[in-house]
């Protein structure tokens, strides 16, 4: 057997191999003494054929097997050997005229390959911008405002005001102001600020009628679904006439801002109102980074995408994409087809790079630990902090088992190791926007 590698250009290439039968014949005899031992033919005993008769029926398709076995088995050995870092897969040569030989039992098979190019990746020469988030007095005096109406105190009240709530039967009526048979006829609790048009009801007293379309009572459409048990689809639909009358209303005092509400909040190391506000400040920014950091990410892709020269062995490529199509494309289609991915392809590279660069790779613990700390978050959404280690170690063991889990898993646990890299090695050009500003962007 004779393979060699002859390159076409920088990035293709063509692997040659040269086979002969005693490459493949040992291994045919092989599969057909197999046969014989299995094959059921009519007028003979299992594994009683004569073997001129299995060679007959079956040797044609069993040397073309085997010689497939060879050749990929050759072929990805030479890949491995010679650490080539191809792209795609190898393509057969078909449609040439094979080299000639003196031994005419010998037979040589083509296959083109296309080369991954070498990349330089130097985050040190980038500078992105890095948009840093900051709340405005507005959003502060809302977060507070709206926890002091939580850890207010509810009262009776004569009239329903900004902060209250109100017990109300609501009924579809007609045209003419008469309940539709079949139709909406309940009672429930509808809170103030979760009113579209809170004018409408503000002022009002039990006993009062307001009437309003269905799809003008509450600022979320999705309410509607909830409160008055209508399917997701009605929810978005209905757009019937309601007649609502308040029976009970209720007001809520607000809390006042003392050492008692800062306590209630978990904010026992605040003493002030001002303290308050740094305090909810910072939380709202550190809400925000999350953007911020998503936003540098890509800022930070664009540079990479624009800045570091990746060239393709497109040709290749194109053929590639085009062989491996499930239904006959055009010439004109897969070029198409291949100029959407090529910026994606183009990016994986320089990620892959980047990721040998500094020598990330994503460990058997690294994601064991990883599915722990998210079964303890999932665990902690319901309440459940405590789980005894044997219990969640099964959790850890189970989920380890489900390749799309370990699929996932390791994209997230390479992003956040990205995002370190970014943000070490690469210059920030900070700027200080407001959430408006940022989400013009």
């Amino acid at each position: 057997m004779n393979v060699t590698q002859n390159k076409i250009d920088d990035l293709t290439a063509i692997i040659s191999i040269t086979i002969q039968p005693e490459d493949y014949r040992s291994n045919v005899e092989k599969a057909l003494n197999d046969y014989r031992k299995k094959v059921n033919m009519p007028g003979f005993r299992k594994g009683k054929v004569p073997m001129g008769i299995v060679k007959k029926q079956y040797e044609g398709a069993v040397t073309y097997e085997e010689i497939n076995k060879v050749l990929n088995d050759t072929l990805n050995n030479f890949i491995s050997e010679n650490k080539l870092d191809i792209l795609g897969q190898p393509l057969p040569v078909i449609n040439e005229k094979q080299d000639e030989s003196e031994n005419e039992n010998e037979m040589t098979f083509k296959f083109e390959i296309g080369l991954a190019p070498e990349i330089t990746v130097d985050l040190s020469k980038a500078t992105v911008p890095y948009y840093k988030i900051k709340a405005t007095e507005k959003e502060v005096a809302e977060v507070i405002s709206g926890a002091q109406t939580q850890f207010g105190e509810i009262i009776d009240a004569e009239e329903i005001g900004e902060d209250g709530s109100f017990v109300a039967k609501v009924q579809e009526i007609d045209e003419e102001g008469n309940p539709v048979e079949g139709g909406i006829d309940t009672t429930i609790t509808l809170l103030v600020d979760k009113l579209k048009t809170k004018d409408s009801f503000l002022g009002k007293k039990a006993g009062d009628v307001i009437e309003i379309t269905a799809q003008s009572l509450f600022s979320d459409v999705h309410e509607l679904q909830h409160f008055l048990g209508l399917s997701h689809e009605a929810a978005h639909s209905f757009d019937g006439k309601l007649r609502i009358t308040p029976e009970k209303i209720s007001d809520r005092i607000k809390a006042e801002l003392n050492q008692e509400f800062f306590d209630k909040l978990g904010k026992g190391d605040v003493t002030s109102e001002e303290e308050l506000q740094a305090s909810i400040k910072e939380e709202i920014e550190d809400y925000y980074k999350k953007e911020s950091d998503t936003r540098f990410i890509n800022d930070s892709v664009k540079w990479l995408l624009e800045n570091v020269k990746v060239d393709l062995p497109s040709g290749f490529l194109i053929k590639f994409l085009q062989s491996t199509s499930k239904e006959p494309i055009s010439d004109e289609k897969v070029a198409a087809e291949y100029e959407k991915s090529e910026e994606s392809l183009r990016y994986q590279l320089i990620e892959k790079q980047i990721l040998t660069d500094n020598k990330i790779k994503v460990k058997y613990q690294d994601l064991a630990d990883f599915t722990r700390d998210q079964i303890k978050q999932q665990f902690a959404a319901y309440g459940y902090r405590d789980i005894p280690e044997e219990d969640l170690e099964k959790y850890v063991i189970s989920a380890m088992k489900n390749e799309e889990h370990v699929r996932k898993s390791s994209s997230r646990i390479i992003q956040q190791e990205l995002f370190k890299v970014f943000d070490s090695q690469i210059t920030k050009k900070e700027q200080e926007v407001f959430f408006d500003e940022f989400h013009k962007l």
